[in-house]
């Protein structure tokens, strides 16, 4: 007979060695925990005592050169849902009222499943306002900052925008984020049985203001008149750019398609939202004339008070035939200018050096980005001067077509001309460390310069010069036409453009206006973007308070 002892005692045995296992098994987890999981155990744990709040930065607001705002934060709220809230008919009635939007909205976020769910992301403070008197239970309110625009389509392009949680995408806003987003900010505290108690808190640090060197008032007198000239002459698109010559500073930059940067619900052509006056480049036709002309005459093979024989009005060379508005006979070199000859222009170029033709356009900065504005910008199209190229494409050049840029290069050429024959980039930030850093340098004499500008006066004030329209009474003004012609499918388009300055012996503004895709009877360069430059100039002297000269 098995003793019962024994029997008890083996059992107990094995019992034991279980727990004994089940004990050593604890310890080894313990072990492992306060060794290779300590992080997820404190992070579990502060999770149910520690309360932690985001403290959003204020970004950086950016002003115009005279400390007007072009983009800031404002305080709104985003709004919440929860399950209490079962409004009625008219309530859900008010409340779309409120809101601004359709009763089907605010149905469809009632009936989604979750806990909480967002009503509307921004609302102002006078919408909550008006809600919270309402009485609606279930509603809860959750403080946001957002970038505002207050020159809505005026600036959009220079200033940029950003996105739903203000990162810049484009324009200032994307290039200088760095700058402008600041280091947000967090509260620590202890959660309690009545809320959170006293904690830790790190301010936020604010973003960086940003200062440009855009004045508003004539950036809206530039936005506006190219509006009304875009609508009235049926172009796709269009682009200002008003400079100061003397120092490089981009007064006004604008673009018609534009967008409101405050309200993009109803944003459906997303190419409104590109800078054209930097990114889009086009051949510039007669405007590059004047540079052509500048580098005939410092060729030394051509006398400046020659004649040339522009008769029949036509002239073929490379199997190519250029064509003029009319014979014009003999003319002189301030008068191909004026008449902007083509035929004049080609008997001038056919006989230049290539690679000096190349080179000399080249130092206006002509197929190179222009970089120091620091926003996106294209560098266009000209022939490398080692590269040969026929004598069809050297005469080409001379009048606009074979090459291409955008409205800020041609800008930034003309002040050459405007500058006494010294180049100097563009600038649109105040601050020094964002300014070019590349000094001023001669490209073309005073002399070659001085002699150019009288053909630019000539071209606008005398009776035959096709830039007439750009006179503005009682001050003088220089500068050129350009057209240049496209053919797409069998189908004509044109690009209108007039690039000058005023007042002529001393320039304070230099303008450059450019029309893209004109299909009606007024498609040139001197009856469609030199009134429209006679306008914004006049307007933008006046707002400066430059008298007449």
């Amino acid at each position: 007979m098995t003793s019962r002892v024994k029997h008890y005692s083996g059992r107990n045995l094995v019992i034991q060695i279980v727990f004994l296992l089940a004990f050593i098994f604890l310890i080894l987890r313990l072990f492992y925990i306060q060794i290779f999981q300590d992080d997820f155990i404190k992070l579990k744990i502060d999770s149910r005592i520690i309360h932690k709040d985001s403290l959003p930065a204020k970004r950086g607001k950016i002003l115009d050169r005279n400390g007007r705002v072009l983009a800031l934060d404002v305080i709104g709220f985003t709004l919440e849902i929860d399950n209490f809230f079962l409004p009625s008919s008219v309530q859900i009635l008010s409340l779309a009222n409120i809101l601004e939007v359709n009763k089907s909205f605010i149905l469809e976020r009632v009936n989604k499943k979750g806990s909480y769910k967002v009503l509307k992301r921004f609302i102002t403070e006078e919408q909550k306002e008006k809600i919270e008197l309402l009485n609606l239970p279930g509603l809860h309110y959750r403080k946001k900052l957002k970038r505002n625009y207050p020159q809505m389509e005026i600036s959009s392009h220079v200033v940029g925008i950003t996105d739903t949680e203000r990162v810049g995408i484009e324009g200032t806003e994307k290039v200088l984020d760095r700058l402008l987003k600041g280091t947000d900010g967090i509260f620590k505290g202890v959660k309690g049985p009545i809320g959170v108690m006293e904690g830790v808190r790190n301010s936020p640090i604010d973003g960086q203001n940003l200062m440009l060197t855009i004045d508003i008032r004539l950036q809206s007198i530039a936005y506006d008149e190219l509006k009304k000239a875009v609508k009235f002459y049926g172009a796709s698109s269009g682009s200002i750019i008003t400079i100061n010559p003397s120092n490089g500073d981009i007064l006004a930059l604008t673009n018609f398609p534009s967008f409101n940067p405050s309200n993009r619900k109803n944003l459906k052509d997303l190419s409104s939202v590109r800078n054209r006056a930097t990114i889009d480049v086009f051949q510039p036709g007669s405007v590059v004339k004047p540079f052509a002309m500048s580098a005939i005459i410092d060729s030394g093979k051509v006398k400046k008070n020659s004649k040339i024989n522009t008769s029949p009005g036509w002239i073929e060379l490379g199997g190519y035939k250029t064509r003029d508005f009319r014979d014009y006979g003999f003319i002189s070199l301030s008068e191909i200018i004026s008449y902007s000859s083509n035929v004049g222009m080609v008997k001038l170029c056919k006989d230049q050096n290539s690679d000096f033709l190349l080179e000399y356009l080249s130092n206006f900065g002509f197929g190179k980005p222009t970089s120091s504005v620091l926003i996106p910008t294209r560098a266009g199209f000209l022939q490398e001067s080692f590269v040969v190229i026929s004598d069809r494409d050297k005469v080409s050049l001379c009048y606009g077509y074979g090459l291409s840029m955008t409205l800020v290069q041609i800008a930034q050429a003309y002040q050459v001309f405007a500058n006494k024959g010294v180049f100097q980039e563009l600038n649109l930030f105040q601050e020094d460390l964002l300014r070019s850093r590349e000094p001023q340098h001669r490209v073309i004499s005073e002399d070659t310069a001085n002699y150019i500008n009288r053909m630019l006066f000539q071209a606008v004030n005398s009776s035959h010069g096709t830039g007439r329209k750009a006179r503005i009474e009682g001050l003088h003004v220089a500068g050129k036409t350009g057209t240049a012609e496209t053919d797409l499918e069998e189908k004509k388009s044109y690009t209108a453009t007039f690039s000058g300055f005023a007042p002529a012996n001393d320039p304070r503004l230099l303008s450059v206006v450019v029309l893209h895709d004109l299909t009606g009877k007024e498609h040139s360069g001197g009856s469609v973007a030199a009134p429209i430059f006679s306008r914004v100039m006049k307007q933008s002297l006046h707002a400066l308070d430059v008298g007449s000269s």
